[in-house]
């Protein structure tokens, strides 16, 4: 094994939209745990609430190193773990590993959970110590770019529509078209849906039809729930898949959804106003959560993302380290289309 740089380059949140790229110590892989060599890691959507928030907010996390979609190389491994050398994504979530949970590859559940970029220091950085069960080997097949993408924002997007049910033949309605809902949108085509998409921002809607949507409603213009009535024979439909974390949008969201149909909540949001008589009960709409994908559906994901090359056209150019501050910037502004990711090396 070659000699390790003491110090390396990461970010930091400091509040109030600023990001700082510092030099810190290289850490040290405990036990049970192996350090990695970032190349590649991505900003999320995720992410913004804690750039945005106010330096008081951010409290004891202003010294966590952000970012929870790690793709690297091993470099020094756990006693009897993945090989040192080994291409890795690592699972952001992690827990006891003993847990019924754990056992069943859903560590986001454990009473002990820790996540990267919240409990523990996160993939915005040249190195990484990750506990060797939340590493996951990458395929030849599959790159850097592609494995940051999975990470977080396919993995969900797989995952939730496979939660919904979403069928062939089915009017999937996607509303917010960032990273995880653009990736909705090419696996649901994929599926053989019918795909309509609701987002405020032009560009966004234009690319959702190039990859296979098959009509997009801007919701500052048309009310969007009339707009998917008009379009369903006046019934709804029979899915809707609410990407966006707006309040307002999550409200349409179940009242554009039929009778006998699925809501799927994939944006994260503090609060929800709804009318569960007129909304949920009296339709009887199913409503349900989704959060990170399971570490068991990885290899069907790897299948999946085989079958789906518009994936590709999500990733654009990767943002060098030494810029980072302009990489959140342009999440935080809508400037981008698609993955923004970072290039460590």
């Amino acid at each position: 094994m070659t000699s390790l740089p003491t110090h390396m380059r990461a970010a930091l949140l400091e509040g109030d939209r600023s990001v700082r790229l510092a030099e810190v110590t290289v850490p040290a892989a405990g036990p049970r745990e192996a350090l990695v060599q970032i190349t590649t890691s991505a900003v999320c959507g995720s992410d913004m609430p804690h750039y945005r928030s106010t330096p008081q907010a951010l409290g004891a996390r202003a010294g966590v190193i952000p970012g929870h979609e790690p793709v690297g190389v091993v470099r020094v491994a756990a006693d009897g773990g993945i090989p040192e050398g080994t291409r890795v994504l690592v699972y952001h979530h992690s827990g006891d590993e003993r847990c019924e949970h754990c056992v069943a590859g859903e560590p986001m559940f454990c009473a002990e959970r820790q996540t990267l970029g919240n409990h523990r220091h996160g993939a915005d950085a040249e190195w990484l110590v990750a506990p060797d069960a939340s590493l996951v080997p990458l395929p030849d097949d599959i790159d850097d770019a592609m494995a940051a993408l999975i990470a977080c924002n396919f993995g969900t997007a797989f995952a939730g529509l496979r939660k919904s049910g979403a069928k062939e033949g089915d009017r999937v309605v996607v509303v917010g078209l960032g990273a995880v809902g653009l990736c909705v949108v090419i696996a649901a085509v994929a599926a053989g849906c019918s795909v309509i998409v609701l987002d405020p921002i032009a560009a966004r809607r234009e690319f959702a039809v190039e990859l296979g949507a098959e009509a997009a409603v801007d919701p500052l213009e048309t009310d969007p729930v009339e707009a998917i009535r008009q379009r369903t024979e006046g019934e709804g439909a029979e899915v809707v898949i609410e990407c966006s974390a707006n309040p307002h949008a999550q409200r349409q969201a179940t009242q554009a959804a039929r009778a006998h149909g699925t809501v799927l909540l994939i944006g994260s949001n503090n609060s929800m106003e709804f009318d569960p008589g007129v909304d949920l009960i009296r339709k009887e709409v199913r409503l349900l959560g989704t959060w990170i994908f399971k570490r068991h559906e990885v290899p069907a994901i790897f299948r999946a993302v085989r079958r789906m090359p518009d994936l590709r056209r999500l990733l654009g150019a990767p943002y060098p380290a030494a810029r980072i501050a302009d990489a959140f910037r342009a999440v935080d502004r809508g400037e981008t289309v698609g993955k923004v990711l970072i290039d460590w090396l």
